[in-house]
């Protein structure tokens, strides 16, 4: 009995070793298997592009000419040929006020002219008469003809006549009749531009003042965005500099030139003034729409640039995964000028070589990958600058 327990207890240990160094090859076999599986990855080939730093500053669009229409004299509206929209020229009619009073004055005033000068040529002919007679009579008071007191008297009735044709009768009549005529004419308002009416506040039938104004003309074949600039950004800017101008209600954007640029800051923006103007005869741009003008502040050339999405951000630096055969490579990289979606790379990549763009959220140093796409250059994810 005791003979047999000894026998077996080397056989039960023999057989638990091997079950024991079994399970250990069965991991060791599943191990490896899961140290082999590949991270699928987007890649893309780094290249050389420009790239340009901008800054944005907001502006709005205002027409190029405004002009507020206000009567120059007071009545009656007669006549409002446009309205709102109405697309002008200069000098076609925008407002007509009644001028029955000032025709019938002015009728009046001329009968006074006609009679004036009738009056200034019968003193002009009394003169001519007084005057002959005097001269007459001082003739004959040489040769004791006439007395001493005649001739006093033809001397008192030319200068009589002489005062009476002096007198600026006709003169005052004239500039009566001149007066209502300029009057009626300016009871008719003309457009003093082209453009078109964008206010129209009376109707005929109502009183028109000489203070308050009734419409407004505006141009807009050419618009002009407002907008100040900082201190900071002023010498980034010249009058005729071509800039880009944003206005998102429309959707697009617009090639404009700096017009008009003030040489002082506005005491309450602390800002400079600016005026860019933009061509636009399609009429897209609406005066009070709000824009951006893009300014460029630096401008690289020829640098590799990738897309953002491409940077993972690790502590204070930034970080990509470069593809070295079947594994990726952790680098940090030292970025310069960012777009919207491109960032220039100064230090850590360099062109040619490929880095991932999809899928590095999942990846370590020495990771191994498989890249999915067929994608090897920076320009098919670029976009705009």
């Amino acid at each position: 009995m005791f003979y047999n327990r000894v026998v077996r207890l080397p056989v039960l240990l023999l057989l638990a070793f091997a079950l024991i160094l079994a399970a250990g090859c069965g991991n060791k076999d599943n191990n490896a298997t899961g140290e082999d599986k590949a991270v699928p990855v987007t890649a893309m080939e780094a290249t050389k592009d420009n790239i340009s730093a901008k800054t944005v500053i907001t502006g709005k669009v205002a027409p190029s000419s405004e002009v507020i229409i206000v009567p120059k004299i007071g009545g009656r509206v007669a006549q409002v040929p446009v309205d709102i929209g109405s697309k002008v020229k200069k000098g076609d009619l925008l407002l007509k006020t009644d001028t029955t009073d000032l025709e019938i004055q002015l009728t009046a005033a001329i009968n006074g002219l006609t009679n004036a000068k009738l009056t200034h040529d019968q003193a002009v002919l009394n003169h001519n008469n007084a005057k002959a007679n005097y001269e007459r009579m001082k003739s004959l008071f040489q040769e004791g003809a006439v007395s001493q007191q005649q001739l006093e008297q033809a001397e008192l009735q030319y200068n009589l006549a002489k005062d009476a044709m002096s007198q600026p009768v006709s003169e005052t009549a004239m500039n009566q009749v001149e007066g209502i005529r300029q009057q009626i004419a300016d009871a008719a308002i003309i457009s003093p531009i082209d453009g078109e009416v964008a206010t129209r506040q009376i109707d005929p039938g109502e009183m028109a003042g000489p203070s308050a104004p009734v419409m407004s003309i505006v141009n807009i074949d050419r618009v002009f965005v407002e907008g100040t600039i900082s201190e900071s950004d002023i010498a980034l800017v010249k009058e005729g500099q071509e800039v880009i101008v944003r206005v998102d209600a429309t959707g697009g954007s617009f090639t404009g030139k700096v017009k008009l640029l003030s040489p002082v800051a506005n005491p309450q923006t602390k800002g400079y003034p600016v005026k860019i103007e933009i061509d636009n005869t399609d009429r897209k741009l609406k005066p009070g729409m709000f824009a951006e003008i893009e300014l460029v502040t630096k401008n690289k050339e020829s640098v590799v640039v990738i897309p953002k999405e491409a940077l993972i951000t690790r502590g204070s630096g930034k970080v990509i995964y470069v593809v070295k055969g079947s594994i990726v490579e952790q680098r940090q990289v030292e970025t310069g000028i960012e777009t919207d979606n491109m960032t220039e790379i100064v230090k850590g990549l360099s062109e040619g070589e490929k880095f991932v763009t999809e899928g590095q959220h999942s990846l370590a140093d020495k990771t191994k990958v498989t890249v999915t796409n067929a994608k090897d250059t920076v320009n098919n994810a670029k976009g705009s600058n």
